[in-house]
């Protein structure tokens, strides 16, 4: 199952270098994080929901339930 990440980077027509450079992670960081290889940072979860302009829920479920 891909990663909501996923989906918002493409409907909002974004890569993840795009992502990485908004965030100020690296790529493979930001690769890893979307192919669920690496768990995503509470920073790098803010960072993301501000920059694509979405709720962290959205992009973030798992991490952000309670």
């Amino acid at each position: 199952m891909a990663h909501p990440l996923t989906s918002v980077l493409a409907s909002q027509e974004r890569s993840a270098s795009w992502l990485a450079r908004k965030t100020g992670k690296s790529p493979t960081y930001v690769t890893l994080v979307v192919q669920g290889k690496r768990r995503a940072s509470a920073d790098f979860r803010a960072r993301a929901a501000e920059a694509l302009g979405v709720p962290e829920a959205l992009l973030f479920p798992a991490e952000t339930a309670a």
